[in-house]
């Protein structure tokens, strides 16, 4: 009999035995597993057949309170293809819907067709596909014009982003933590506050955000979390101005997360960035 429920501290050891290999690079849940354990707004779920830990999965709510995040599902080998995601997905997606959440989102890696196929068969929709970028080597410091936005800026900003053709294809969203949130105007407000948003151009022509906090257990990671610019000029000039902060911060890592543009891959991997990774991004929309 396989059971669903959450996740116990003794669980851990057990489910991290089978969560080893599940990428070329090996895995990330030994890494978040303390913080999904306690993280308030959400649930770490575990399965049970027999007496064993065969599986896990996790849901955050996400910050606005209108969606949840599915991530970090495994099965062990040999429990799969025996529909256990599925179960573990019908339960996040109960989980979601008593807490109000009005859809549910996740990333699958563009390789990962098994995981496709389920999200498909479970009624999610592809909205967008972005990139994972990391440095390789050691930039040099670049002449740059982008600067960091101010209060002044926001209507700008904000006015850029409602004509943006990657604005809209990248399903309005920016990252956080490897989870894929709403970039509304409230979020835009919040990032200006904070710092983050980085723009070329006058008029604005291109704008990048970035996270200086690093993710889980990274926490000296420059990412930019969110791209979006079309003349190669000025995506040059966001680059460099990236490039001069992780110098100048001493960060042991810069990352870009984008929207899957052909344009801005193409430049991008001229530089000394190198493409690591494809997601595809998924929603599904709960019925009323």
């Amino acid at each position: 009999m396989i059971t669903i429920r959450p996740a116990r501290r003794s669980d851990k050891d057990e489910i991290l035995s089978f969560c080893t290999n599940t990428f070329s690079w090996g895995d990330y849940i030994d890494r978040v597993w303390d913080y999904w354990y306690t993280e308030k707004n959400g649930q770490l779920f575990v399965v049970e057949s027999g007496g064993e830990k065969i599986a896990m999965s996790h849901v955050a709510i996400c910050p606005e309170g209108k969606g949840i995040w599915l991530e970090g599902v495994r099965v062990r080998p040999d429990h799969r293809r025996s529909y256990v995601a599925t179960r573990l997905l019908t339960k996040m997606l109960e989980y979601g819907r008593r807490k109000g959440a009005r859809q549910a989102s996740a990333i699958v890696g563009a390789t990962n067709f098994a995981s496709q196929s389920l999200m498909e068969k479970n009624g999610f929709k592809i909205i967008s596909k972005w990139m994972y970028y990391s440095i390789v080597g050691t930039p040099r410091h670049q002449e740059s014009n982008a600067r960091i936005a101010n209060a002044d800026d926001i209507v700008d900003i904000w006015q850029y982003l409602q004509q943006s053709k990657i604005y809209r294809l990248s399903g309005k969203r920016y990252v956080k933590s490897w989870r894929w949130y709403a970039f509304d105007r409230r979020a835009l407000l919040n990032f200006v506050k904070e710092e983050r948003v980085i723009v070329t151009g006058r008029p604005i022509d291109g704008i990048a955000i970035i996270n200086k906090c690093g993710y889980w257990d990274r926490a000296n990671i420059l990412q930019v979390v969110y791209l979006d610019v079309v003349p190669a000029s000025s995506l040059r000039e966001l680059i460099s101005f990236m490039m001069n902060l992780y110098l100048n911060g001493k960060f042991d890592g810069l990352q870009l997360v984008c929207y899957d543009s052909k344009q801005l891959s193409s430049f991008i991997n001229k530089l000394v960035i190198k493409e690591h990774e494809q997601f595809i991004l998924y929603n599904k929309q709960f019925k009323l």
